[in-house]
């Protein structure tokens, strides 16, 4: 009970810090009306928060303003929805620094690919895979150290196995 009120007033604050609000003036007096909050789901690997912003509340402030949300929530926030209706997702981990390949752990995820290349994991520790065999063109770019040899290296192995 006490845990998802602690939620709310986190997300609140988040939208003050970000300035997702209306300000509404009744003579000297200034109040600001906050987007509604539908649902708090708190599991163990995130937090969910399900709400809608008000009319008159431009929706790509959520985009602009992603920085000051995550200052308030945290760095592995996902912001979902369109228009009036969204939902910020708070991952609790992040993506691991370093990967081990593991063709035996990939491979009944990639199997019915005809050209699969398993490029990472999700935040989830799920494989994430392409079909290439799907893809017309592919550029791969990147500054120095971004990892494009090792992305190659990826494929290769991929297709090798």
């Amino acid at each position: 009970m006490f845990e998802k009120l602690k939620l709310r007033g986190k997300l609140i604050k988040a939208f003050r810090t970000a300035e997702i609000y209306q300000v509404i003036k009744r003579g000297d007096r200034t109040s600001y009306q906050f987007p509604k909050i539908h649902q708090i789901d708190h599991q163990n690997a995130y937090t969910r928060y399900a709400f809608s912003l008000l009319n008159g509340i431009d929706p790509d402030l959520l985009t602009k303003k992603r920085w000051a949300l995550r200052q308030v929530l945290g760095s592995n926030i996902e912001v979902n929805g369109n228009l009036k209706n969204f939902s910020i997702t708070v991952h609790h981990k992040s993506l691991p620094k370093m990967l081990n390949y593991s063709y035996q752990t990939i491979h009944p995820h990639i199997e019915k690919m005809e050209l699969p290349v398993c490029i990472g994991q999700d935040i989830y520790g799920n494989p994430v895979s392409w079909d290439f065999a799907d893809l017309e063109t592919l550029l791969i770019s990147g500054e120095i150290g971004a990892g494009k040899s090792s992305l190659m290296r990826v494929i290769l192995t991929t297709w090798v196995k």
